[in-house]
């Protein structure tokens, strides 16, 4: 090998090698994270269904005692406001609230957000937040679960 190839040869291993770094960094800063936990059993009860290849789909559900619907609905959709939603549409009447997710780095692009917002038998009200993410995109399920029950727990706060 001449020494013009040898060069090359190291700035191809530089450049993987700090590819790689640039890779990994995100995920073990997410992986530290600390994730709060409210003690509703929202996180507890996170469903995490898919993968990287096929995409991810996240559910998250949290049931109010003592919460009138119209209020745990109200204050479902101001937590949805303030973990920067966009394209929020709320039907108080079917429950039904419909976000979209800005995607960093994505261009403008975005994920759905659906949240319902129903009466039990019991007389409780129960909040469901779904959300999904389509393959090739990564995310730490943590995070994503944290930010869930935000919306989900907002009814009784």
């Amino acid at each position: 090998m001449n020494h013009r190839s040898m060069e090359k040869e190291l700035m191809r291993i530089r450049m993987c090698t700090v590819a790689l770094a640039m890779m990994l960094v995100p995920s073990l800063a997410l992986a530290k994270k600390e994730v709060f936990d409210s003690g509703s059993g929202c996180l507890q009860n996170l469903s995490v269904a898919g993968g990287f290849t096929s995409g991810k789909q996240f559910l998250a559900s949290t049931d109010h005692e003592g919460v009138s619907y119209a209020d745990a609905f109200a204050k479902t959709v101001a937590a949805i406001e303030a973990e920067g939603m966009v394209g929020i549409y709320p039907n108080e009447t079917t429950g039904y609230i419909a976000a979209e997710n800005p995607v960093r780095g994505g261009g403008g692009s975005t994920v759905p957000l659906r949240t319902t917002v129903r009466r039990q038998p019991d007389g409780s009200v129960r909040v469901e937040v779904r959300f999904s993410i389509k393959g090739g995109q990564m995310t730490s399920n943590k995070a994503v679960g944290e930010g869930l029950c935000k919306i989900a727990d907002a009814a009784s706060l």
